[in-house]
């Protein structure tokens, strides 16, 4: 039996909160060194995350062009003209363009929306569909969760003299869009306070905006944080400023929501009225589903079960969704076992610093999800193509430390679109310069990767005595939830000699370990780490790096 592989263990590199803040505060270890782990060290700071609250938001008129999009869509309302929304066709987008939809509904406004089919038309925006929307009479376009990079289509777009308001979070290219108004918390000229929202944010930023304009009480919007969560948690942003109070204040509304959809998606979901809401169960059992959607046909599905009042109609649509969800499931482990089987027979291919893999007739909607197994898998950014009809259109994801778009970026010149942040991209490209685009990528990691960028990380908090974890504690510590990127679920390291393990769980795949330290005991699970069993000896003293969680069994 061989070990895994090495990872890199270490303690978080912290900055020292200052004792009087401690005090006042009423802060004691080692929630402070969690806080300082996070650089959250300035006494404004521990305050707004410890309690985040909605009348914290930043002000929506410090994005750029606020005031511009604003003017226009009241405008549009005002003048009964025709709006279109045109999102994207993953979560992140589906959610959005559910509210905006909503909302300018509710203001009357003459408002359809339009996301595009992934297969005949692929990402963003395309001319054919702006034609079409200009053609039926519509004279604005507002985006969301994409545009940023939509130089061509906006120029386009104003000749034949149809607005468009961009609103997108992606990274901005060197040149932006020559739009009416361009809203991105990335754009460089920007003195927005948080550029790390979701698509799904920025969308809720200009909701948000409209409503100060009309002089709408901020609680009239708030209802739509708990659909605005679901896009934030599944596009992965971190889990902080903006994003905490999001997610945060929806998870408590979530289980009791307004929305029919998302009541009837929670229950195909197999989530439960009184069950604790995590990123975790949004990002693994709500999300795939609402995703489901665009990966295995028409996205329009998922805003339909958002905007619909009818229960018949949601419930029907959330039944479908699930269904779409297993198909998913199914192809992508027959594509991520043939990409694996290509990485495996691809000479020289161990010693690339980036894994590009590409292969004719996969399905457009699911090589995202197996870019991101493949880099699980073998720790290294990867590249999933899809190749049709000589052009090789796909996904990647990155490791931590490594920008897989300041990558991309340097093989522009390769591309025929492409368009993402640091952790994912999505490119197309000729068939034939695959092999040039592998090339190239893996010359520029050479250069600028550092030689453990490619080690797992794993990160740790602090170490603490197993006599210090009490109940109390643990309810402290919880306070700092929701974890997700950003905001990871703290870690520690405890010491003590083995007292006992063993093999439990149905497929016997998980680890029970007890150890013990000065009379104090501590039990734990290793979900999916049956082989480490034969590792340990009794009484041998040992290093244990876990979370810590309260588990409650009758009683």
């Amino acid at each position: 039996m061989e070990y895994p592989k090495s990872k890199i263990w270490k303690e978080r590199s912290k900055s020292e909160i200052d004792k009087e803040i401690l005090e006042e505060l009423h802060i004691k270890e080692p929630i402070a060194t969690i806080l300082a782990n996070r650089k959250i060290t300035k006494k404004e700071d521990i305050i707004n995350f410890v309690n985040p609250s909605i009348d914290k938001l930043h002000n929506p008129y410090l994005l750029q062009d606020m005031d511009i999009a604003v003017d226009r869509i009241v405008e549009s309302i005002d003048n009964k003209e025709s709006i279109m929304i045109y999102g994207d066709y993953d979560v992140d987008g589906i959610t959005s363009t559910s509210i905006l939809y909503m909302f300018l509904k509710e203001l009357g406004a003459e408002v359809e929306y339009y996301i595009p089919d992934r297969i005949e038309e692929g990402y963003g925006l395309n001319n054919n569909a702006l034609q079409t929307i200009y053609d039926n009479g519509t004279k604005l376009v507002i985006t969301v969760d994409t545009g940023i990079a939509a130089n061509e289509e906006c120029q386009f777009a104003k000749d034949i003299g149809l607005d468009i308001i961009i609103t997108d979070h992606h990274e901005c290219q060197e040149n932006l869009p020559e739009a009416l108004a361009v809203i991105d918390p990335k754009r460089e000229d920007c003195q927005y306070p948080f550029d790390m929202l979701a698509g799904v944010g920025v969308t809720f930023k200009l909701i948000q905006g409209l409503s100060i304009k009309l002089n709408m009480p901020l609680g009239e919007i708030v209802k739509y944080l708990d659909i605005v969560a679901i896009g934030t948690v599944a596009d992965i942003v971190p889990l902080i400023d903006e994003n905490r109070i999001i997610t945060k204040l929806a998870f408590e509304t979530i289980p009791d929501t307004w929305n029919i959809g998302l009541k009837e998606l929670l229950e195909v979901s197999s989530i439960k009225d009184d069950q604790k809401i995590t990123a975790g169960i949004i990002g693994f059992r709500v999300a795939p589903r609402l995703n489901a959607s665009g990966r295995m046909g028409d996205a329009k599905r998922g805003v339909k079960l958002f905007v619909t009042e009818d229960k018949i109609l949601a419930k029907s649509v959330a039944e479908e969704l699930n269904e779409e969800n297993l198909k998913r499931q199914e192809m992508e482990e027959n594509i991520y076992n043939e990409a694996i089987d290509i990485i495996e027979k691809t000479e020289g291919i161990e010693n690339d610093k980036i894994i590009v893999v590409a292969s004719e007739q996969w399905h457009h909607g699911v090589i995202g999800i197996v870019s991101s197994r493949i880099t699980e898998k073998y720790y290294k950014p990867s590249i999933i193509l899809t190749i049709e009809d000589g052009v090789a259109s796909g996904s990647a994801r990155s490791v931590e430390g490594f920008s897989i778009f300041d990558a991309l970026y340097e093989s522009r010149g390769l591309m025929k679109k492409f368009g993402g942040h640091d952790m994912a991209a999505g490119m197309s490209l000729a068939q034939e310069d695959v092999p040039t685009l592998r090339k190239q990528l893996n010359e520029y990691a050479v250069k600028y990767m550092d030689k453990n960028t490619l080690v797992p990380k794993l990160k740790v908090d602090t170490i603490i005595d197993i006599g210090n974890v009490e109940t109390q504690m643990i309810n402290e510590i919880n306070k700092l939830e929701p974890y997700g990127m950003g905001n990871p679920e703290p870690t520690f390291i405890v010491k003590g000699s083995v007292v006992d393990t063993r093999i439990v769980g149905k497929m016997n795949n998980h680890l029970k370990l007890a150890i013990e330290e000065s009379g104090n005991k501590l039990d734990g699970i290793g979900f999916g780490m049956s082989d480490y069993n034969s590792f340990f000896i009794k009484d041998t003293d040992v290093q244990v790096l876990c979370t810590l969680n309260i588990n409650e069994w009758n009683g």
